[in-house]
């Protein structure tokens, strides 16, 4: 899929508030199953890291280099 949940923060803020979240993204974030082998493999690649509201609502885009 082009886009997958892989973690998430809920939060409860005022209009205007600014409040730090931190998601952490561990080896599985970036992993498909094998099913060949039976077990997790790390995709190598670049991929999109979309922070904001709902899918439909990204505030803040980034990318990452496996």
């Amino acid at each position: 899929p082009p886009k997958q949940l892989k973690g998430f923060e809920k939060m409860v803020l005022n209009a205007g508030a600014m409040k730090p979240a931190t998601i952490t993204l561990n080896k599985r974030a970036f992993s498909v199953w094998d099913i060949e082998t039976h077990a997790w493999k790390v995709i190598q690649g670049k991929f999109g890291i979309f922070v904001g509201s709902s899918s439909r609502d990204i505030r803040l885009t980034s990318f990452v280099t496996i």
